[in-house]
């Protein structure tokens, strides 16, 4: 466990390679390892929410580079939320900050920041891409299309599919959505075609999204990947979330060294 100090922080824009402006935001370590994570938000979050702020001070105090972002659609930044599809982009513009902060990058998502991240991991292996991330580690991230049978699930449906809540989505919680936005694959088949390092992290008390998704994805993942089912961690970036995700971030760090990747 890091000893949690104050982290500095420094204000940034990224651009993505579709134009879109990002607000985005360095934490720097004390002493560094060497190594970057991004940090990819859910729907509906940002860089200032308190779990994404806390988690981005704990991996500065293990000795990372942070670099969180609002991703497009979201509080400060430009664009329209896609709930995960050309928010590819936007992951592949923090990489590349990364890249040229640091020798080794992991991005971490979670929620929809999860299939962001494996979207532009299956895209950045098409293409051969050997310059970006290491590796990744999906929190909480769905495996298929399909919404969960709860109040949270109905809720939803209705804030990204209906008028009504996409203005909902504006006025409360500064998230500004795209009126039905192409899905492509979904992330069981992204993560099929993901050539690095992945780990895949869930709460056993997640009552959003069932841990079988976690498990799907990664019976789907190639080797090398690891998979932590975490007692007591709810939905997304918590507090419980914090020591599974430093750990699972060293383990792509290491395999990815090991493996010369």
């Amino acid at each position: 466990m890091p000893d949690v100090q104050p982290a500095r922080s420094t204000a940034t824009v990224l651009t993505t390679a579709d134009g879109v402006r990002l607000a985005a935001r360095w934490w720097e370590p004390a002493s560094t390892n060497g190594g970057a994570v991004v940090l990819v938000h859910g729907f509906a979050a940002h860089k200032d929410q308190p779990a994404v702020e806390e988690l981005a001070r704990w991996l500065a105090a293990a000795g990372h580079a942070v670099l969180t972002y609002d991703s497009r659609g979201h509080g400060e930044s430009d664009g329209l939320c896609t709930l995960g599809e050309l928010e590819r982009l936007d992951v592949a513009a923090a990489v590349e900050a990364g890249v040229d902060r640091a020798d080794r990058v992991v991005v971490v998502g979670t929620s929809m920041g999860g299939v962001a991240v494996l979207n532009h991991m299956a895209a950045a292996a098409a293409v051969g891409d050997t310059a970006g991330a290491r590796g990744a580690v999906v929190v909480a991230t769905p495996a298929h299309w399909q919404i969960p049978r709860t109040w949270r699930g109905a809720a939803s449906v209705m804030i990204t599919q209906t008028g009504a809540g996409r203005a909902v989505a504006a006025r409360r919680f500064r998230t500004r959505l795209a009126v039905r936005p192409a899905r492509g694959d979904p992330p069981v088949e992204r993560i099929r075609a993901v050539v690095r390092p992945v780990a895949v992290v869930h709460g056993l008390d997640d009552r959003f999204l069932s841990p079988a998704a976690a498990t799907a994805l990664f019976t789907a993942a190639r080797e090398p990947r690891r998979l932590d089912l975490v007692p007591g961690m709810g939905h997304g970036f918590c507090g419980a979330a914090l020591g599974p995700v430093e750990t699972a971030v060293a383990w792509v760090m290491r395999t990815a060294l090991a493996g010369t990747i």
